[in-house]
């Protein structure tokens, strides 16, 4: 059951009188003053005839009707001061929040004085599973896994999305090259706007032939003061320049107050934003939806009528653009590309620059598709037509003077209002006053105009950021001037800080699951550019784009011998824009100075350690000279005798006042010279070195136990030594030394209890023997009986153990040369043996090869080489034809099993194989046979 609000409104039962009475309004602090919304609010919901009684209260300022209990004072209070922008927007929010809840409560039946447990459901609970619903990332609030190919199929599926919306807009940038749509957007202009035009073209250095005014209008002064006009006529009366001064350079630009592109393009954006009407929502990312409610959107969108808020926005071809250029009106998306046409049709070359919205490739939140609201069936178009019917009425009785707005200079004018709306048309005198202008005051004519009704409707308000804007490029300094005439303040980026603001960010943008991945810039050629990196912040990649676009790929490339030599970049975006790039024989100077400043990537500055500050702990650990204790390494100790350079001042944990000094604490600092490497014992052993008698350890560290034996060891005396951890000794290299072994005596070689002798160095050999590092040598010294020892070279460590790694023996020098001929003939006797299993392979090949090429040879003069008959006879491709000729066998051709019995039976054809002429039987079938004498040598 829905939750029981009683504050707020609800559908009342039908009306007993047509002067019925309202509902109690909502409880609301006492003292708090009263505003229209509220008392708006208060309306019950009657027939259209109520309706209309209810308008004409409101409307009559001395009516005593019980609609209403606000005073007119209280009217006049709210009524002076227009609602803002944000004020209509919540409370248009909040209108959608309550016909929620009047959906979600029954309007049939009046809920009040229902006790709580009347609501209460009773009986068998239903639960619907439905099958058609797409598996979530999210389940019950939990996150879980996706699986390998759920991965790859979102990652295909936002690679079609990016490329179809690609392909999307090259077509409106198509659309917006057409002459026929430039020319009456062209028509359209004011003359307030075509006169900045010609101001442009001549401040641009163009050919005063080409400007429809007269350039020495363009130039003439205001009027002024009483008295100007008699002046200005006698041309001796000016003191500088005259109306007679003509240009002494044609066709040269004049760049004195800047780029002159800047103030017409900036003109032009305000006049747009004042003429287009918004009137259907635009392209906007929704996110993965269940599979149920995309076959539903997909069916309303092919069976049911179009309708522009459920299915947004349909433009089919170049006439349906061509009409919403004639009536000014649609998306916003289609507002951006119509003064893209504006534009080029001006003759500037003018780019249409789209944010790409695709669906995205990861398994967050807000990739999922917000749950859509179901709006009940509205009576609101009729309520409208009565109030939009009384409103007319009070026009032409009260409003049929022009109303005058004075407004200063650098105020912006508001964007009009129901029953105010800004005329923009051609014949009234309201048109957009120059940019730059010096007059203070100026008088706008407001007269009420309803010739194109505007919608009401707020659409994609939620769109803090635009998807499409434009790029103009200079002429002159071949500049480009992002300009997006809806949204952004300044609508001309001309400053870093405005390049940014193109960025969709913060939790507006993800609210409204805008993304900021792709910005690529469609060319009036039919190129397109990639430019993304203009409006990162300071060009820095990623940015915003991590998580939205596809990153660069390492992929590896191996050798020969199947490693990885080296790793190459993959970037699938670059790929994809390779069929829209501009060739190197179209490039202008334009793109040469864009790559070179505004799409030149930045690079990160890598923080310099050796620019730390001197004196503080992290200069101390990541120095090369100086060094504290607290920072050496476990095998690193200070040397006996160094004396500390300086001292180290460090807080306390506490990090009190500077001036306690009980929360500081000194620590010397050595240098890093005098840092010794120590080792125990056991490792300097295995370096071919021991300790030096009566040698204090340096350092004491806890036991570092690798081996499975070793961790009992230590397991059993630290149980035996109270719990305390055993501890070693560290020793540097002043404190061992080579370990000389004392010389064998009547070649007999000393070994260790495990029967061998560590040979880890050369030193570690006793004089008078000698190291064989061969292999097999052990074998050889128990079948000569010589006396050896087997060396040990190293260990390695695996699973918890240590394997000692045996290289070779330790034998007396007499014995070494019979040794090592020993080894070379046992060697010799190895080669042969390898050469001949060798040898065995290569002819037991050899014999196959030529057993095959013997039965091709059989098979082809049995049943021919043709490509025809090896059909015929292939088992596998012929099947069917076999069934379907089986019926139809003639004696006169035998089949294929007749001739197989045939040749079986006759005892002269070799059982299938190839004879020899004379007809004998002892050739082995086809197989080759050994010479007699190989078969008595091997009875022998």
């Amino acid at each position: 059951m829905p939750p029981f609000i009683a504050g707020k409104r609800r559908p009342s039962l039908s009306p007993t009188s047509s002067n019925f009475a309202s509902p109690a309004a909502p409880a609301r602090k006492p003292g708090k003053k009263r505003s229209l919304f509220d008392a708006a609010d208060e309306r019950p919901t009657g027939s259209l005839q109520d309706n209309e009684h209810f308008v004409h209260g409101l409307a009559d300022a001395d009516s005593d009707s019980s609609l209403s209990d606000v005073s007119s004072i209280e009217f006049e209070d709210v009524t002076s001061q227009p609602a803002t922008k944000k004020q209509k927007r919540d409370h248009l929010e909040a209108d959608d929040e309550e016909i929620d809840w009047e959906d979600a409560v029954h309007g049939n039946h009046p809920t009040d004085g229902i006790p709580a447990s009347a609501a209460e459901p009773s009986g068998d609970l239903e639960l619907t599973l439905d099958k058609g619903s797409r598996p979530s990332s999210f389940i019950n609030g939990q996150k879980k896994g996706p699986s390998k190919i759920e991965r790859q199929i979102r990652i295909v599926t936002h690679c079609m999305h990016v490329q179809f919306l690609m392909f999307h807009n090259s077509w409106r940038s198509r659309f917006a090259c057409d002459p026929v749509g430039q020319k009456i957007l062209v028509d359209q202009l004011s003359p307030t706007a075509k006169k900045e035009i010609d101001t442009w073209k001549l401040a641009s250095g163009q050919n005063p032939d080409e400007i429809d005014g007269d350039p020495s209008q363009l130039s003439k002064p205001k009027k002024g003061k009483k008295g100007s006009d008699k002046e200005s006529d006698n041309v001796r009366s000016q003191r500088d320049w005259g109306k007679p001064a003509e240009r002494q350079e044609v066709g040269v630009a004049n760049v004195s107050r800047g780029d002159p592109l800047y103030r017409l393009i900036k003109f032009l954006a305000a006049y747009w934003r004042k003429r287009f009407t918004i009137s259907a929502p635009g392209l906007r990312k929704q996110g993965y939806k269940p599979l149920a409610t995309l076959e539903e959107e997909i069916a309303s969108f092919k069976n049911h009528q179009h309708d522009p808020k459920e299915h947004g926005e349909r433009i089919g071809n170049l006439d349906e653009f061509r009409d919403c250029a004639k009536r000014c009106e649609g998306s916003r998306d289609i507002g951006a590309q119509l003064f893209v046409a504006l534009l080029r049709g001006l003759g500037l070359e003018a780019r249409l620059v789209a944010s790409l919205q695709p669906v995205g490739f990861g398994w967050n939140i807000n990739e999922e598709a917000n749950p859509k609201k179901k709006h009940p069936k509205k009576t609101q178009p009729q309520e409208s037509h009565a109030i939009d019917g009384s409103n007319s009425d009070r026009k032409t009785n009260g409003m049929d003077h022009k109303l005058k707005a004075r407004i200063k200079g650098n105020h912006k004018s508001t964007n009009g209002s129901k029953d105010i709306p800004i005329d923009l048309s051609d014949s009234s005198s309201s048109d957009l006053t120059s940019v730059g202008e010096e007059d203070d005051e100026s008088i706008m004519d407001m007269t009420p105009s309803t010739s194109r009704s505007k919608s009401n409707i707020p659409y994609d308000r939620d769109l803090v950021f635009p998807t499409y804007w434009a790029e103009v490029v200079s002429p002159i300094t071949h500049k480009v001037f992002p300009v997006d005439p809806f949204i952004l303040d300044p609508a001309v980026a001309t400053k870093p800080e405005h390049l940014s603001a193109f960025e969709a960010r913060g939790a507006k943008a993800g609210k409204a699951k805008q993304v900021f991945a792709y910005i690529i810039a469609y060319s009036p050629d039919g190129t397109a550019k990639d430019v993304t990196t203009r409006y990162l912040k300071n060009h820095m990649w990623p940015g915003r784009t991590k998580g939205a676009r596809l990153p660069t790929e390492k992929i590896p490339v191996y050798n020969s011998k199947g490693k990885i030599k080296h790793h190459e970049e993959y970037d699938w975006f670059k790929t994809v824009m390779s069929g829209y790039n501009r060739p190197d024989s179209m490039r202008t100077a334009v793109d040469d100075i864009e790559d070179a400043t505004d799409l030149k990537a930045a690079k990160r500055e890598k923080k310099d350690a050796s620019k730390e500050k001197e004196g503080t702990l992290q200069f101390y650990k990541t120095s090369a000279e100086y060094v504290l204790e607290r920072h050496l390494r476990r095998e690193e100790a200070i040397a006996p005798g160094a004396e500390p350079v300086r001292t180290f001042t460090a807080n306390g944990k506490g990090g009190g006042d500077d001036n306690n000094n009980n929360n500081k604490k000194e620590e010397p600092v050595y240098l890093r010279k005098d840092v010794l490497v120590c080792r125990t014992g056991e490792s300097w052993h295995k370096e071919g070195r021991q300790l030096k008698p009566h040698q204090t350890p340096l350092k004491m560290v806890p036991i570092r136990a690798v081996t499975l034996t070793r961790k009992r060891e230590v397991e059993e005396a630290q149980r035996d030594g109270g719990g305390e951890k055993l501890k070693q000794g560290l020793y540097a290299w002043d404190q061992t030394e080579w370990i000389v072994p004392p010389a064998i005596v009547g070649g007999v070689i000393p070994k260790n209890a495990y029967g061998n002798m560590d040979c880890f160095v050369p030193t570690m050999v006793p004089q008078g023997a000698v190291h064989v590092p061969l292999r097999s040598t052990a074998k050889i010294c128990k079948r000569l009986g010589i006396d050896f020892a087997e060396a040990v070279t190293g260990f390695e460590f695996g699973k918890q153990r240590a394997v000692p790694v045996i290289t070779g023996v330790v034998v007396a020098e007499e014995h070494e040369a019979l040794v090592r001929r020993e080894w070379e003939k046992d060697e010799e006797e190895r080669r042969i043996k390898e050469e001949g299993k060798r040898e065995k392979v290569a002819l037991a090949m050899w014999k196959k090869l030529l057993v095959g090429l013997r039965i091709v040879e059989r098979v082809k003069g049995e049943y021919g080489a043709g490509g025809e008959a090896r059909e015929e006879s292939n088992p596998f491709t012929n099947r069917k034809k076999k069934k379907e000729k089986k019926p139809e066998k003639t004696s006169r051709e035998p089949d294929l099993a007749d001739r197989h019995e045939a040749l079986e039976g006759d005892e002269n054809m070799g059982g299938g194989f190839v004879l020899d002429e004379s007809g004998k039987s002892d050739t082995g079938g086809g197989f080759l046979l050994l010479p007699e004498s190989h078969n008595d040598q091997d009875n022998t």
